[in-house]
């Protein structure tokens, strides 16, 4: 006899199909997930019970033990069982820097999601609705930590908006695979389209992106115009978090007009090579501006 969440199960008169497939009891468990997702057969399935039974294994347990799948799999099956938005390798056709969607169980995506309750309790949880993302220098990652606090917003049931105001070197449109996406932020800015062009993210059910769309000869002045407010304000009316990623404040006057019209700043360094003058210069400019620096987070990719 096996016990499977519950059931008792009969390894000699139960047809694993049947216990796969024709059990709501078994909805979700990892065995079903990972025959659904084809990397089981059903010969596959009757081996790994009769082993689960033997060595009293969890079905994962037998499964690698067999060598019929992946540690990686079994991580995939565990975040859908969890209802957690996750893709498989390569899946989607984004880059593998959504470490919170390919690898929702990494010690990297736990970070994510730990940066993002800190961010709820000290921010959106009093009633923020915008936060800027911002970094002192180019490449210090501001556009990998927006766009995978964007991810795990949304694996939390928050209605987020990913919003890439960094119109001199745009990236999130690199990062989600919307390369074909002509129209984005400066296009309605400019008067050339409108909120139809934010884009709905099937994959992530709660996910939406506004990209930077075309690169304009001004990104300073566009920002600056008291149109951005008020889209930023009509934005905000349809989502519970509004992520802004902006360009690095050292060489745009633009990030400093962003993380005004967000209210709320986090700032991006990196270990070893951000100074802490830099960190200082970004709190002088906004002293005073209405802007509130949430936190600083060292990103170490």
């Amino acid at each position: 006899m096996n016990i499977l969440h519950g059931n008792m199960v009969d390894m000699a008169q139960t047809n694993p199909a049947s216990v796969l497939t024709n059990n709501d009891d078994l909805n979700g468990s990892i065995g079903r997930l990972l025959f659904q997702a084809g990397k089981l057969k059903l010969a596959d399935v009757d081996r790994v019970l009769e082993l689960q039974v033997r060595e009293n294994l969890r079905f994962g347990e037998a499964a690698i033990k067999l060598g019929l799948v992946t540690e990686v799999d079994i991580r995939h099956a565990v975040a859908s069982q969890f209802d957690c938005d996750h893709l498989l390798p390569g899946e989607g056709g984004y880059s593998d820097e959504l470490v919170a969607a390919y690898r929702p169980l990494s010690p990297m995506a736990e970070q994510f999601r730990a940066l993002r309750n800190q961010l709820m309790q000290r921010w959106f949880g009093l009633g923020g609705r915008r936060l800027a993302i911002i970094a002192p220098l180019k490449g210090m990652g501001a556009s990998y930590v927006t766009a995978n606090l964007a991810i795990v917003f949304s694996q939390l049931g928050q209605r987020t908006l990913l919003i890439d105001a960094n119109l001199h070197d745009p990236r999130q449109h690199n990062i989600f695979g919307l390369e074909k996406q002509r129209t984005g932020l400066a296009d309605i800015l400019a008067g050339r389209g409108d909120q139809s062009t934010i884009v709905r993210m099937d994959d992530f059910v709660s996910l939406s992106i506004l990209p930077a769309g075309t690169i304009p000869p001004n990104p300073a002045e566009l920002i600056g115009r008291g149109s951005t407010r008020v889209l930023l304000d009509s934005i905000g009316q349809d989502y519970d978090v509004v992520l802004i990623d902006t360009p690095p404040f050292d060489t745009h006057t633009d990030a400093a007009t962003l993380s005004v019209l967000a209210g709320g700043v986090l700032v991006v360094a990196q270990p070893h090579q951000t100074r802490y003058h830099e960190i200082e210069q970004i709190r002088d400019a906004l002293f005073g501006s209405g802007a509130q620096i949430v936190g600083t987070l060292l990103n170490e990719r």
